[in-house]
């Protein structure tokens, strides 16, 4: 069996792993393989599917037309931005706030302002992988092979090493970093979109 994350259409999501993967606060979540993953917000058995989807009415469907991308050009490097998937861990604010302000979207990335590693760094701390750049006219996207999903307390699903079997691969996104919707409100699912903190969503 090879590690994958499938899809189920207006229901959960398939995790089918080698090895237990799942982890919450520190502590590995007991699991079989497949494994059926809430995703619509309302299981009362959570992070596992109880069927809630079919009565809440959830809709797997991905709601946005176009992604929100944006580019930001600096001296050394360029750095790409996916505000369609980010799930807002702020792990680029709080590590790195000279170079990722606070603000607006058109010019909250300023990658003169501080060294061109140290750049790279906060991008690959990026849980969502909504971060990448480019380096002498070459595309970096960060990709992890070490399998393992940890579950934020009401927020999303932090999957690495696992690829998702979603039809469509997020523009310059990590295919092995990536958050998925946990909460069931993201418009662009199976992606995390920061929705769960924008609706005020708990896992309780």
């Amino acid at each position: 069996m090879s590690n994958c994350i499938k899809e189920v259409e207006n229901g959960p999501l398939i995790l089918e792993a080698d090895s237990p993967v799942l982890s919450k606060d520190g502590e590995d979540v007991v699991t079989e393989s497949p494994a059926y993953l809430c995703r619509c917000g309302a299981s009362k058995n959570k992070p596992f599917c109880d069927g809630a989807h079919q009565k809440k009415g959830f809709s797997s469907k991905t709601e946005i037309s176009k992604e929100l991308t944006f580019t930001y050009e600096g001296k050394e490097l360029e750095v790409n931005f996916n505000r369609s998937v980010c799930a807002g861990a702020s792990a680029c604010v709080k590590g790195l706030p000279s170079v990722f302000l606070e603000g607006g979207l058109e010019n909250w990335i300023v990658p003169d302002n501080d060294t061109a590693n140290n750049v790279i760094n906060a991008i690959n701390n990026c849980p969502s992988g909504a971060l990448s750049y480019r380096l002498n006219n070459k595309l970096h996207i960060d990709e992890r092979a070490n399998p393992k999903i940890n579950i934020i307390k009401n927020g999303p699903y932090n999957v690495e090493g696992i690829p998702c079997m979603h039809e469509t691969r997020p523009t310059n996104a990590s295919q092995t970093k990536y958050t998925l919707c946990r909460c069931g409100y993201s418009k662009n699912k199976p992606y995390c979109d920061y929705s769960h903190a924008q609706n005020n969503w708990t896992d309780d």
